[in-house]
């Protein structure tokens, strides 16, 4: 009789995990190939620029780099829209921990865009604000690095996010 008791509640047990891990949440948009590939596509026009303006630009040669700033920023804007276009599934876990944050004072985590669309729209300021500087007075080498460190940052950001949706 005792060893019984003992099969039910371990037979129970299994039965509650095979149905628990056989449960799905979706914490994340689904994968696009044609956003990884605008952002791949993007990211290699963005390094060539870093390249062309590695050593500093002059005021003088500006108009030959207007073109290329205004179609990197118009593809990164097409591509946050693009990302953000995604729904993102509602889940409970994101909206506890967001209870639990307000609590604290803590601000809520963002479940409402894909993290590369913020990382993309951080690499479209980022490339504006080299252009406004580019076209007031040139940028300088220590410039050009700067900018490229913080658009490198938040690229890998976009790319690891997105390509971890393929899982």
């Amino acid at each position: 009789m005792k060893e019984t008791a003992k099969v039910i509640p371990i037979g129970l047990i299994g039965i509650f995990f095979l149905l628990v891990t056989a449960c799905t949440t979706t914490l994340a948009p689904s994968y696009d190939q044609a956003t990884v590939n605008g952002i791949t596509e993007t990211n290699i026009s963005l390094m060539k620029l870093f390249a062309t303006a590695s050593d500093g630009t002059q005021k003088s040669t500006y108009a030959e780099r207007q073109g290329i700033y205004n179609k990197l920023i118009g593809n990164l804007d097409a591509l946050v829209l693009q990302s953000k276009s995604r729904p993102i599934p509602k889940n409970s876990v994101i909206e506890k921990a967001n209870k639990h944050l307000t609590s604290r004072g803590i601000k809520k985590l963002d479940g409402e865009n894909a993290s590369s669309a913020t990382a993309l729209e951080k690499i479209s300021e980022t490339i504006t604000k080299m252009k406004v500087t580019d076209e007031k007075q040139g940028v300088t080498a220590i410039e050009v690095a700067t900018f490229k460190g913080q658009v490198i940052i938040y690229m890998d950001q976009a790319l690891t996010y997105e390509n971890f949706l393929k899982r």
